[in-house]
């Protein structure tokens, strides 16, 4: 009669034992597998919000959201084929309404998590509206504003196509090549290639961009104009970026409600995914 109680105590030892050690191997995948999923989301949302820019710059270099009247829009839709079409309308919707969009431009400079900068671009006809709003989001993220310009280098930007279908593709390149030297470019890159086109970016202060646009897009010199544009630069992207996937899943999270207000006009950060 003692034997029977010390066996069943050592049964349920056993059994509880296994159970614990399988709900924590259970709830380490489950951790492992949820932080993967939101870094994929924040680069997702990255993605998407790049795609959205790119959208309302056409709109605005070319004046119309339809893309059958709007070259440079058409172009840039035929890069994004992986962006899902509700983004692509939502962006688009976007853009028509910032098309005609009036007011004072004004910019705000923010700091996240005390290692990256924001500086973010608005257009408003009610800036105390739009500081108030601008605000409320980052003290929501746990951001501030703060001086953060000494952070960033401004520069002028071009973006074209080049396509391959002409027969002189390689002469025309070249030309287009030394255009942007001949007119201010003091730096480029190749963005991206296909089998039929090339996109190249071209950089310049601030003060050179008109003159680099007006050159480059001249008949017969580019194909497509994609881009022109005063930008902020990160002056040392390498030690502002975040090493933390969760830090980085929550400034995608912030740069997406910032740029979901409608007076944002663009939101640029020291640090670049």
């Amino acid at each position: 009669m003692l034997r029977s109680p010390n066996i069943h105590i050592v049964a349920f030892s056993r059994r509880s034992f296994c159970s614990s050690q399988l709900v924590l191997s259970g709830h380490n995948k489950w951790s492992k597998i949820k932080e993967k999923k939101g870094v994929n989301d924040a680069k997702k949302n990255l993605a998407y919000t790049k795609a959205s820019r790119d959208i309302i710059t056409a709109v605005r270099l070319g004046g119309s959201a339809d893309p059958d009247k709007n070259s440079t829009l058409a172009a840039v839709l035929r890069r994004l084929k992986d962006v899902p079409k509700e983004n692509i309308q939502n962006a688009l919707d976007k853009a028509a309404r910032r098309r005609d969009q009036r007011g004072e431009d004004v910019i705000y400079e923010a700091l996240a998590f005390n290692t990256v900068g924001l500086v973010i671009e608005c257009t408003t006809d009610n800036g105390t509206r739009t500081f108030a709003k601008i605000r409320e989001i980052l003290n929501n993220h746990g951001a501030r504003l703060a001086p953060v310009r000494f952070m960033f280098d401004r520069k002028g930007v071009v973006k074209v196509l080049s396509s391959k279908e002409h027969d002189d593709h390689e002469a025309r390149l070249e030309a287009l090549i030394e255009t942007a030297l001949n007119n201010g470019a003091e730096d480029l890159d190749e963005l991206g290639s296909s089998d039929t086109e090339v996109e190249m970016q071209f950089t310049c202060a601030p003060e050179s961009l008109g003159q680099l646009t007006a050159a480059l897009t001249e008949p017969g010199v580019c194909d497509t104009l994609l881009a022109s544009e005063n930008i902020f630069s990160p002056i040392d992207i390498d030690d502002a970026a975040p090493e933390d996937p969760e830090m980085e899943a929550k400034i995608s999270q912030l740069v997406k409600e910032i740029e979901e207000n409608e007076d944002t006009k663009r939101v640029w950060l020291s640090w670049s995914p």
